[in-house]
């Protein structure tokens, strides 16, 4: 068995490589911009061929900072979150943080495992998606003292501040669309609710429409399953299997894309015709939605908006401000198109 000895460089150890100072060399790792082009090719070259790796961990417990935020999202397969995370890195990489990023499977008892195991680290700030946390996890937070930040919702009260949209508006918005396109049975398919506070409120939106145009509820067309393509396949099975005789849904709305295409490429295969035997509504407005035939009416989301203004939220607490109002809401826009 090989004995590997760690050998621990410094900021001084790269500064005599490159030629600078220990401080400059602390410039360039901040991104700090009074440091000229040359000189910081120089560092970083010299960071490069050395395998230099900055130890934060003193700074930590010093409380200057980690120079980490975590970020928990339900699911890293799905990807409405894609744009959020690369919106939260590009204002944090240029303030010299980096990501730590984990996913809970929509199970707040895993996020409060994840967390607990995280903060061993004294991340700087969290990010976190939804509303929906354990008690646990809420004191864990507060006790630490951290930055906290929760996205892709508003309404309750955050543990300290929030930005996302009114998943509600959105269900009840684009429910009110397909009735006002003349449809009078809806039906809905969200994405998994178990720990899902977004889900759960577009299709109390959903009902809400229902009920101001006096409206029944299809209890058996109204359901939630994952938000892959074969849960959308398997709605349009349901769909085709309706026996003779039994009223089907005039409209849909799927408040997942990803289920919202499935459900129109397996349509296709089965010979039903949407919208002409049945209108799709979907969410997130992804690139897949776009690209199918037809395309998807849904609900534009506004995901990288979402995590570039989580990132300054960290900074302006980080830098001690209070932000109020502590919930940003960046709203949400229906995109009319051929499925409905």
């Amino acid at each position: 068995m090989s004995n590997h000895k760690r050998q621990s460089l410094t900021m001084r150890d790269v500064g005599e490589y490159a030629g600078v100072a220990p401080i400059t060399v602390s410039r360039v790792l901040s991104n700090h911009p009074s440091v000229a082009a040359e000189t910081r090719a120089s560092v970083l070259r010299a960071v490069s061929e050395l395998g230099y790796v900055p130890d934060y961990t003193a700074r930590a417990l010093s409380r200057r900072g980690s120079k980490l935020v975590a970020l928990l999202l339900p699911n890293i397969a799905n990807s409405v979150f894609a744009d959020t995370v690369h919106g939260i890195n590009e204002v944090l990489h240029e303030h010299g943080f980096s990501l730590i990023i984990a996913h809970s499977g929509y199970d707040a008892q895993y996020e409060e495992t994840l967390l607990r195991g995280l903060l061993a680290y004294r991340p700087d700030a969290v990010i976190l998606t939804g509303f929906t946390h354990t008690r646990a996890t809420r004191t864990m937070l507060r006790k630490a003292g951290t930055p906290v930040v929760e996205t892709w919702n508003v309404g309750p009260e955050p543990i300290d501040v929030a930005v996302g949209f009114s998943n509600f508006k959105a269900g009840l918005e684009v429910t009110r669309y397909l009735i006002a396109k003349g449809h009078t049975r809806l039906a809905y398919r969200g994405g998994t609710q178990s720990d899902n506070d977004r889900t759960r409120a577009r299709e109390e939106g959903f009902r809400q429409a229902l009920a101001e145009a006096n409206l029944p509820a299809m209890e058996a067309w109204i359901g939630s399953a994952p938000m892959e393509l074969e849960s959308g396949a398997e709605l349009a099975q349901q769909f085709h299997a309706t026996p003779p005789g039994q009223q089907r849904p005039q409209a849909i709305f799927v408040a997942s894309d990803m289920i919202a295409a499935g459900f129109v490429l397996e349509a296709t295969r089965l010979g039903i015709r949407v919208p002409q035997d049945v209108a799709v509504a979907g969410f997130d407005d992804t690139p897949l939605g776009r690209a199918i035939q037809p395309r998807l009416t849904t609900v534009n989301v506004r995901q990288r908006e979402i995590g570039r203004k989580a990132a300054e939220l960290v900074l302006r607490r980080l830098r001690g401000e209070t932000v109020d109002p502590p919930v940003h809401d960046v709203g949400f826009a229906i995109v009319p198109r051929e499925s409905a």
